[in-house]
């Protein structure tokens, strides 16, 4: 696993890159990351697989903050009571601070301020969801959760 953050990516020739894991994330695939869009230094990263794969480096979902100065970063297991399932995609909803995630199995949520994920939404079937995207709606204010799942459609979550 190599996660690396760079400031200056606009001119391929002088880019320099900071790495970012250590030895205490998983040695598993990264699923997603989730670039916080109003503080470039914070994250959402995912894992796939299973932490019986890597039973010392557990973990599913973390929230990783980067120090400029310092130049390092600071990860936080929050998968708490998530299971041992693969995530595959996640989100961060910066109005509420709440965390989504797809799974092998459905969408969760994490509450901002809470350690205890639950299901998004009530009538998402309980299949693989490969993708999430959060986007602005067409009213001031609205953000709608999209979620794109294995043979069963895409779903939309009007987020509050």
């Amino acid at each position: 696993v190599l996660i690396s953050k760079t400031v200056n990516a606009a001119d391929p020739a002088t880019a320099t890159f900071t790495r970012l894991d250590t030895s205490l994330q998983p040695r598993r695939a990264v699923s997603s990351i989730s670039a916080d869009p109003t503080n470039a230094n914070h994250a959402i990263v995912t894992f796939s697989g299973y932490d019986s794969s890597t039973p010392t480096t557990p973990g599913h979902v973390f929230d990783v903050k980067y120090d400029p100065i310092a130049k390092t970063a600071t990860w936080t297991n929050i998968s708490f009571d998530i299971g041992d399932q693969p995530v595959n995609d996640g989100v961060l909803d910066t109005a509420t601070g709440d965390v989504y995630v797809s799974t092998d199995f459905t969408v969760l949520r994490l509450a901002s301020g809470t350690q205890t994920w639950v299901v998004a939404a009530d009538g998402i079937p309980n299949v693989a969801v490969s993708g999430l995207t959060l986007a602005a709606g067409t009213k001031a204010g609205d953000r709608l959760l999209y979620a794109a799942t294995h043979g069963r459609g895409a779903y939309r979550l009007r987020l509050k």
